[in-house]
């Protein structure tokens, strides 16, 4: 295997190699949390609200809503205007012979075929990267292991040109399933698992909170400074009060953008995963009561009291095992396939990248 240019070891990435090459599969984390009714609102975390009644939200409210979900932060991305650089280079005929420049697309060959710099250009769109850089990576190795995967279809008796024309997804996968197997974990295996990893095996801690949200745009820098301390303010009110909780509740009727103001500022109860990570990180290390510090998020401010905490519980063995067992195979089967894909690298001549066949970015398609 001939390599040059690109080595993109230097950059540490963890994302996906191939967008047709993956697993839908991905071990389960044995998870599971008591039988528990969830409760909340959009502002802060994305699942239904059980109450039953309407509110006429306010301009403050429809802030909220149009607040982007954990959901929507997780989709995949592309940066469309270097998607569209790269389209109008290539069809200038621009000759791109720099692997490792971030502003154009590689030359790579395999066995002197030219991987496509259209179809690279068209392939970021499935591998966001923390630099463009690192996503044209991710693109063309998903191109090359592709090409590598035509010629061993090509090249197999069972298959051949004609398996590769009529259905290239279903060529693939008969080539995989002929040529990677997998060890398959036994119990023994499972159970020494499972106690190496015991801690991971615990059902997620539960709250029931209650807040009151001082809604603001992330970009309003003199307004987030105004609502910090009008958040700290109400704080100290609410601790001095005779009746905190009657304080609490008008406070969050009178000033919170949240819709849970109707229900006095109450959530409901929330576990890990409902909310937006930089609400989730700080709510989950506090003790029931008032909260002395407000949790800033991109809605805002936050005043927060924790009715109730209840950490998670472990699970058993029995539990857990169908799940570990997945696990461990998916994990054999993943690096059989990198051992596979790393022969068939090898026994080629490949010109233009540095490919890097790890389980964290090559998974079946």
């Amino acid at each position: 295997m001939t390599v040059s240019t690109y080595n993109p070891a230097d950059h540490a990435t963890n994302n996906n190699a191939s967008s047709h090459i993956n697993s839908d599969n991905h071990a389960a984390h044995a998870s599971t949390s008591a039988d528990n009714t969830h409760s909340g609102h959009d502002c802060g975390h994305d699942h239904s609200h059980d109450h039953s009644h309407e509110h006429n939200h306010s301009h403050g409210d429809d802030i909220v809503h149009l607040m982007p979900t954990l959901t929507d932060l997780q989709k995949p991305h592309s940066d469309q205007e270097f998607i569209e650089k790269a389209m109008a280079e290539e069809r200038s005929n621009h000759k791109n012979l720099i692997a490792s420049s971030r502003d154009e697309l590689p030359s790579v060959l395999v066995n002197g075929v030219m991987i496509d710099r259209m179809a690279i250009a068209q392939e970021l769109q499935y591998h966001p990267a923390e630099n463009k850089e690192d996503a044209v990576f991710l693109a063309t190795q998903a191109l090359v292991v592709r090409e590598l995967l035509k010629l061993a279809v090509l090249d197999e008796p069972s298959l051949g040109e004609a398996a590769w024309l009529d259905d290239e997804e279903k060529a693939i996968s008969v080539l995989i399933d002929t040529n990677v197997q997998a060890t398959i974990p036994d119990m023994a295996t499972c159970e020494r698992y499972y106690k190496q990893n015991i801690t991971d095996f615990m059902t997620d801690p539960i709250m029931t909170v209650r807040h009151i949200l001082l809604a603001c745009l992330p970009e309003d820098g003199d307004e987030r400074l105004n609502l910090k301390k009008t958040a700290y303010e109400f704080i100290e009110q609410i601790k001095n009060n005779a009746n905190s909780d009657a304080e609490f509740i008008q406070l969050a009727r009178q000033h919170s953008a949240c819709p849970s103001k109707e229900q006095g500022g109450e959530l409901g109860i929330i576990s890990k995963g409902q909310t937006v990570p930089e609400f989730e990180g700080t709510l989950f290390k506090l003790k029931a009561g008032l909260a002395a510090s407000p949790i800033e998020s991109r809605y805002g401010f936050h005043i927060v009291e924790v009715l109730n905490k209840e950490s998670g519980i472990q699970m058993t063995y029995e539990q857990v095992s169908p799940a570990i067992h997945n696990k461990l195979s998916q994990q054999a089967f993943h690096q059989s396939l990198c051992d596979y894909l790393f022969t068939l690298a090898n026994a080629a001549n490949i010109e233009g990248i540095e490919m890097t066949l790890e389980q964290e970015n090559v998974f079946r398609g």
